[in-house]
């Protein structure tokens, strides 16, 4: 989780506001997304392994393609948590996964919540005019997808957006003015 800083480092540029937190995947989470999709990977060359007739043993070859899906799936994992974001502004709240940034302004959201969606928490933004948003980041799994700070980072969201609802968010450009 970053927060307080301008996009691209600590060189304030004309046009740009500051980044007020960001929320991405855990390296634990990102790592075990990618075991499971290697061990789907592994799981799906087993099946066809043992569906080719005349193949009663694995050779060495065999083996190599039942286990060459684990670290690739480790490696799609941690790619993939550098594509998961959540980014907040004064603007409004930006959540990218695997498409462009669809950014939401403050005054659209109505209410923030954390609800349980499968076997995950994860953060809900309500719109006031449309579906909620749920966010791809933060969340809270199982036992191997837990996130230690997700309480930390729930509040965080909220209060920023509690702060730009009530109108007592000062910016830092005009702060500084």
């Amino acid at each position: 989780m970053r927060t307080a800083t301008w996009p691209g480092g600590s060189r304030r540029r004309r046009g740009h506001r500051p980044v007020l937190a960001e929320f991405r995947l855990t390296w634990r989470q990102a790592v075990v997304r990618g075991l499971r999709w290697g061990g789907l990977g592994s799981g799906a060359a087993i099946v066809i392994a043992g569906a080719l007739p005349g193949q009663g043993d694995l050779g060495e070859l065999g083996w190599v393609a039942v286990l060459a899906p684990l670290p690739l799936g480790v490696l799609c994992g941690t790619a993939d948590r550098l594509r998961t974001r959540v980014r907040l502004d004064e603007a409004g709240l930006c959540g990218r996964a695997y498409r462009t940034c669809a950014p939401v302004a403050w005054s659209r959201v109505v209410d923030v919540r954390a609800e349980r969606r499968r076997d995950r928490t994860v953060v809900a933004v309500y719109l006031g005019d449309a579906a909620p948003l749920r966010l791809p980041a933060p969340y809270d799994g199982g036992l191997f997808d837990r996130d230690p700070r997700f309480e930390q980072k729930l509040v965080l969201l909220c209060q920023v957006w509690e702060a730009h609802r009530h109108g007592s968010w000062e910016p830092e450009s005009r702060a500084l003015r």
